[in-house]
């Protein structure tokens, strides 16, 4: 009986392990052209798996979206007013 009860949450593990989707993470920094970076700026990120994303950079230029399904067409745009 121990062997079975083993062998059995031996492959219920197996199953959730292969059930878990996969994601992904997009890290980037926006700078201008001395290499400076620009706070403040609206990224958007688009791809056919999930809703428009937006991400704001920090002081350092710094964005970052988490937690992406996996796809293989995402697009970002970077927009500052002014």
């Amino acid at each position: 009986m121990r062997k079975s009860l083993t062998f059995l949450l031996v492959l219920l593990l197996a199953a959730s392990l292969s059930a878990q989707i996969r994601t992904g993470n997009i890290y980037g920094k926006v700078v201008d052209t001395d290499g400076n970076p620009l706070p403040g700026v609206t990224v958007t990120l688009t791809g056919s798996k999930t809703a428009p994303l937006t991400s704001i950079t920090s002081a350092e230029g710094n964005f970052r979206f988490i937690s992406l399904p996996p796809a293989n067409d995402y697009a970002l745009k970077a927009e500052l007013e002014g």
